[in-house]
């Protein structure tokens, strides 16, 4: 089956229609850190997470005890990593450099966000001074809704796009977890079986065993060189 039967019969007959990101996000941007109520580290009253624009544990600026954001989001950088996309189901209170969008009626949030994770390497930021990500620069980007004049259906084959890519992104993460499992299995024993720390070898040196040819000894220019096939 190839790709164009497989989202034929995925949209079952159902057209696609590319929406603004205003019509279906509602967009805010991060404020200030709450400095009267901060903590470094999570305890019973400060335990809402307060976001920034790094990647990953790196997000994570500290702790406060109000949430600004209650609704499941999606967060957007907007300074440094520019674009980086993440999905946050939880409260929390985004701080600056940081934009967040909060889905309307209509959009399953996942499928929101595996679509913006296609585009986060390619936001047009203007070059002159501080390149950063604004909320007006969002206004162009579209995003694509399957069937948007039903309700009911559309958010049906957002869910089964979503379903798929789950399963993908599942499996990529046990194959990550595999090599890295691979890898500090081989490490192991190229170490045992190169370390000869109780057999009986004699240990040389590199000087003893091969020839010390500098590169740099003999120079040949460019216009000295001979055409040929000796690399």
């Amino acid at each position: 089956m190839n790709n164009l039967s497989f989202i034929e019969k995925l949209l079952d007959g159902a057209g696609v229609e590319f929406k603004t990101i205003d019509t279906v996000f509602d967009i805010f941007a991060g404020g200030d850190v709450p400095k009267e109520s901060f903590s470094e580290i999570p305890t019973e009253e400060f335990k809402i997470p307060i976001l920034s624009n790094g990647i990953g544990d790196r997000a994570l600026y500290g702790w406060t005890d109000k949430a600004k954001i209650e609704k499941p989001s999606l967060t957007i950088s907007a300074r440094g990593t520019i674009g980086w996309t993440n999905f946050v189901d939880k409260p929390f209170f985004p701080i600056v450099r940081l934009l967040v969008l909060t889905p309307k009626n209509g959009l399953n949030l996942k499928y929101a966000y595996y679509f913006m994770k296609t585009i986060e390497n390619s936001y047009r930021v203007p070059p002159a001074g501080i390149p950063q990500l604004t909320k007006p620069m969002l206004k162009d980007v579209r995003i694509p809704i399957p069937c948007p004049e039903n309700l009911e259906k559309s958010l049906e084959i957002q869910t089964k796009i979503v379903g798929i890519l789950d399963t993908f992104s599942t499996m990529i993460a046990e194959l990550a977890i595999e090599l890295s499992s691979r890898k500090k299995q081989y490490n192991y024993y190229r170490n045992q079986l190169l370390s000869f720390k109780d057999g009986d070898v004699e240990w040389n040196t590199l000087g003893n065993l091969a020839e010390n040819l500098d590169s740099k000894r003999k120079p040949i220019t460019s216009g000295l060189r001979d055409a040929g096939e000796i690399p």
